[in-house]
């Protein structure tokens, strides 16, 4: 236990604090980009399927970025953790970070008179952004490439605005505004698949190494 908070503590300090700090200025600003009071459950859905999946991408990719330094590379390989393990935790604390985020503006669009379905919603904000997250980890692990890891789930959130449910079918990603929860089951599982996949296939290109 003290090892993992150890680990956690130092991602948070030398990793993940500029991204939480992009996803709380995100939080601040949403006013200024769209409604947040007095929204129907249709409404609330838009704003957490076009603007809060984005915390995934945001928070997600960076398990990686420590790894980029050779010599924290070597550092990481020379201690008893196993590699895998440090970035499941790693992973596990970006998904903590932005569900509290997600959950304390769920908490704020409460307050702001807004009607919905918070476990539904909040389930909502996990689904899209796993699914962003982990298609952009998967992306980093084979590629080592950053912007690469960036490019990829961006475009797919971009195409989902043209290509809509008719092309993009289960893994659509704006299905809550019109009242369909079913698909999020499918973008959590393959989202999941592919953070697990990930991990797994970035330890076995540094092993190759």
């Amino acid at each position: 236990m003290e090892k993992s908070l150890k680990i956690l503590s130092v991602n948070l300090k030398h990793n993940l604090l500029p991204y939480t700090a992009v996803c709380i200025l995100m939080i601040i600003l949403s006013p200024f980009f769209m409604g947040t009071k007095n929204l129907l459950q249709n409404q609330t859905a838009k704003v957490i399927e076009v603007y809060l999946s984005l915390f995934g991408i945001i928070m997600m990719i960076p398990v990686f970025s420590p790894d980029m330094n050779k010599d924290i590379r070597d550092l990481i390989y020379s201690k008893k953790t196993p590699v895998f393990l440090l970035h499941i935790i790693r992973t596990m604390q970006s998904v903590l970070i932005f569900v509290v985020l997600g959950i304390i503006f769920l908490f704020y669009l409460k307050a702001g008179n807004c009607s919905f379905d918070f476990g539904k919603i909040l389930y909502t904000l996990m689904a899209n952004s796993i699914f962003l997250g982990g298609m952009g980890m998967l992306v980093f692990s084979v590629t080592d490439q950053v912007v690469f890891a960036y490019m990829i789930p961006l475009i797919y959130y971009e195409a989902n605005f043209g290509a809509g449910k008719d092309k993009l079918g289960k893994i659509y990603l704006f299905t809550m505004q019109t009242g369909s929860i079913n698909e999020k089951h499918y973008l959590i599982v393959i989202g999941l698949f592919m953070v697990i996949l990930s991990i797994f296939a970035r330890q076995f290109i540094h092993l190759k190494k």
